[in-house]
């Protein structure tokens, strides 16, 4: 029960960060979301893609999903020193 009313810190900063991101248009902030979502995901071997993907149950798409998170993390973080 304590549980339930716990401070979620790190989605209250999550969601400024992604209001952040719309108003002044820095795409960069969407690099470090994605790496901040795909760290834990790898830790625990499952990602949430519309629905709940388990590392041991359905490992292509697992792989697949991180992947995509981190070349999307990487790309977004670069326009940080590689502007259009």
């Amino acid at each position: 029960m304590a549980n339930a009313n716990a401070f979620k810190w790190r989605s209250i900063l999550g969601l400024i960060l992604i209001y952040m991101a719309m108003w002044f248009n820095w795409q960069w902030i969407w690099g470090i979301l994605f790496l901040a979502w795909v760290i834990p995901d790898i830790f625990s071997g499952i990602t949430y893609f519309m629905e709940p993907v388990e590392k041991s149950k359905n490992p292509f798409l697992y792989w697949f999903i991180i992947i995509s998170w981190i070349a999307m993390g990487v790309y977004s973080f670069a326009t940080l020193f590689f502007p259009e």
